[in-house]
């Protein structure tokens, strides 16, 4: 994985795969991406929407594809924002109150661009609706954050892998009852030492109070990257 400001360490443990393998970028949506089909052919298939961290670009996450289940289209996103070469940002880093947070119009501007994202992949694909997951590292995390806080509707549930919430988020946090309904998954460890473990704790609490119910996920000593146990986790999460 690629990191500018932060070197976004990605060790998984596995095998290693390799992005140039005949991947060839989608474009015509909102959002440039790569996309990997269900091995077979059924109607309305779910969907696991991957979105990267900064200074990175979408063949980042794509490489847990073949570790997500068969039966979901995979499709990994370009973040909105280019910084040079083949790195990209969901927006600019801002600290408010001494906590990481983005540029609020930038950080607007990529969730409408997801919002819709979702629906022009669900009319390409013919997706299910009801089976949309968002699965973010780092500030692609922080992304999934505000999709899925201000549109319960359009997600079943979140992933939020080495994330925190951006300040800006908490007073636009849906009041609908199907907020409620969203499922969290929260994975940080507690060597962070680009986005602190305090703060992504920080979140959970908050949602908590709000009555939401994230399942949350500490591991001791992990640095800003994603494991073995991650995934694992993050698996066993979409399947239930």
């Amino acid at each position: 994985m690629k990191g500018a400001i932060f070197f976004v360490l990605f060790v998984i443990g596995f095998t290693t795969i390799s992005c140039s393998q005949n991947i060839v970028v989608q474009e015509g949506l909102v959002l440039k991406y790569l996309v990997r089909l269900p091995a077979k052919s059924i109607k309305k298939p779910p969907l696991i929407i991957l979105l990267h961290g900064y200074g990175s670009n979408e063949k980042d996450l794509f490489q847990l594809k073949n570790y997500l289940p068969e039966e979901y289209i995979i499709v990994a996103a370009r973040a909105t924002y280019p910084l040079g070469g083949d790195s990209y940002q969901w927006f600019s880093k801002e600290i408010v109150n001494g906590k990481y947070s983005g540029n609020v119009e930038q950080l607007t501007n990529s969730r409408n661009n997801l919002v819709k994202f979702i629906d022009q992949l669900i009319a390409k694909y013919q997706a299910d609706r009801g089976r949309v997951y968002l699965v973010g590292f780092s500030q692609g995390a922080m992304m999934s954050y505000e999709v899925g806080l201000t549109n319960p509707n359009i997600v079943r549930g979140i992933g939020i892998l080495s994330g925190v919430m951006p300040t800006s988020l908490k007073p636009l946090i849906s009041k609908e009852k199907n907020l409620a309904k969203l499922k969290i998954f929260v994975a940080h460890g507690t060597g962070d030492k680009v986005l602190q473990y305090e703060d992504g704790a920080d979140a959970v609490n908050y949602l908590t109070k709000l009555g939401l119910r994230p399942e949350f996920h500490v591991y001791k000593d992990m640095d800003h990257t994603i494991n073995n146990a991650v995934m694992s986790d993050l698996l066993n999460w979409i399947n239930n």
